[in-house]
């Protein structure tokens, strides 16, 4: 067993410890306890001081809850009620007023007669027209698209291009000059100042030269297009009104005005690159410089071919033969070319990205409810110093004509146009951009129903706060005391 050996020095303070222990502790465990309370009764302290903070603040969010003269009650819900009804009955209400204010833009020719007018002003929505109004219509169609040189103020070239006089590398028909006329001789109509190019007014011709009679929706839309022509037309020949001759006309010549799907961009804006191309160095064997081949042919609504980043899925249009951009879905022949009507809505129309819309889009598309985007493109010879003239011009239209690019000296194979006749400041103007077309109003496509269109929408849910109650009023402060 082992023992505990314990020196004689220290063994009378070892005796002293003992005897006298209880004191000895009595003094040491206040010294160390007290700190250690301290440190815990601070703690404890900011403990108590957030909860209190936090409990402040409730109470600050139920006093001011109880400030609030409207709570969430069967009251509350009508006055929001009635305020959603009001926002839907003056939105219905400004819809409707777009759509009265181009009235006079959607006035059908009189020569189509009195009782056609009648009769396709009265179609509903989903109605047809009958085949003797289709028949007349497709008839007298190509009558209406010849009004459009004269509505611009230029030489109708819209008769077979082999009547034009002469034609230009790669089979396209020579531009109508001032003065001249269809057999190429000198006319005797009135002398135009300016020219209209005889490729793209044949383009818009035979986009209306129909085999078979038109379906309703083919009307409805071709027509449609006429009137977005003619304004175009009629807002080119006022700019170009105070011209007394080809030396100060401010636009020399229009090379393309196309609207709807020929204008319709695969890549809109470039947003997919492909918007500046580098002539690709001659092949061995290949076309070089100097080898009589013309720059390559420019497709309505998309960049040069081979231009990187140009989508190729351009739908088949059958008003639209030839300017197709779908490679892999070539346009079918024969019965199997019969598109479905609701088709002929395929990229008529773009969405405010200037993104064109299918059939499909356009019904469910936000974008295409209460207005259409048709595109336009305008490719011209101006003079620079009247760009800012045509585009205040663009802008004060009856209807809302926004453009959305300008690009200068950009067509195809050419360069700053020669000066002719001292013309020194012409340049080439490519303007694309939209015209917007109010779209029927639609009491559903707001949250009506039927006839709910016709109250007041300024007699609902006005912004007014309804007075508190007496009662309580009185038991407000009562409340704020339990809370505090």
């Amino acid at each position: 067993m082992a023992k505990l050996l314990v020196s004689n020095k220290g063994l009378p303070s070892l005796l002293l410890l003992a005897r006298y222990h209880f004191w000895l502790l009595a003094l040491v465990v206040p010294l160390l306890l007290l700190p250690m309370l301290a440190v815990a009764q601070n703690t404890l302290q900011s403990q108590i001081t957030a909860v209190q903070a936090q409990i402040k603040s409730y109470i600050d969010s139920l006093k001011a809850v109880c400030k609030i003269p409207q709570h969430p009650n069967d009251s509350w819900s009508n006055e929001i009620d009635n305020s959603t009804m009001r926002v839907k009955r003056e939105t219905f209400a400004e819809w409707k007023k777009f759509w009265d204010s181009q009235q006079a833009f959607r006035t059908w020719p009189d020569s189509l007669g009195a009782d056609f007018v009648g009769a396709v002003e009265a179609i509903k929505p989903d109605g047809k027209l009958s085949r003797k109004w289709l028949e007349r219509y497709q008839n007298n169609v190509r009558s209406l698209v010849r009004e459009l040189p004269t509505r611009m103020g230029v030489a109708d070239a819209m008769s077979d291009g082999s009547a034009a006089g002469g034609s230009r590398p790669g089979g396209l028909p020579e531009p109508m000059r001032p003065g001249m006329g269809l057999a190429g001789g000198i006319s005797e109509s009135p002398i135009h100042f300016f020219s209209w190019s005889t490729a793209n007014q044949q383009l818009i011709y035979h986009s209306f030269d129909w085999d078979r009679p038109p379906s309703t929706t083919q009307v409805l839309l071709a027509q449609e297009e006429l009137w977005v022509y003619g304004l175009l037309c009629d807002i080119i020949a006022r700019f170009n009104k105070p011209g007394t001759g080809p030396h100060n006309v401010a636009m020399m010549s229009v090379d393309q005005l196309l609207v709807g799907y020929p204008a319709a961009e695969d890549n809109p804006g470039g947003v997919n690159g492909g918007r500046i191309t580098v002539t690709a160095t001659p092949q061995a064997g290949g076309p070089g410089m100097g080898s009589g081949m013309g720059p390559p042919a420019m497709v309505p609504g998309r960049g040069p071919p081979g231009a990187e980043g140009v989508a190729v899925g351009r739908p088949p249009h059958r008003r639209f033969r030839g300017i197709e951009t779908t490679r892999s879905a070539p346009q079918p022949e024969g019965d199997a070319a019969v598109i479905p009507d609701e088709l002929l809505k395929n990229w008529i129309y773009v969405d405010f990205n200037g993104k064109p819309l299918n059939a499909a889009q356009l019904v469910t598309a936000a974008d295409s409810q209460m207005i259409h985007l048709m595109p336009f493109v305008l490719q011209c010879v101006i003079d620079q110093r009247q760009i800012d003239a045509l585009l205040a011009d663009l802008a004060a239209a009856p209807l809302p004509i926004d453009v959305r690019q300008i690009r200068i000296n950009t067509t195809a194979g050419a360069a700053k146009p020669a000066a002719t006749g001292g013309r020194i400041n012409d340049v080439h103007l490519e303007l694309r951009g939209t015209v917007g077309l109010a779209t029927r109003p639609n009491e559903q496509a707001v949250g009506l129903e039927p006839g709910q269109a016709d109250g007041d929408a300024s007699g609902d849910a006005l912004e007014k706060p309804a007075p508190a109650p007496k009662a309580a009023a009185s038991a407000q402060p009562g409340r704020e005391r339990m809370a505090s």
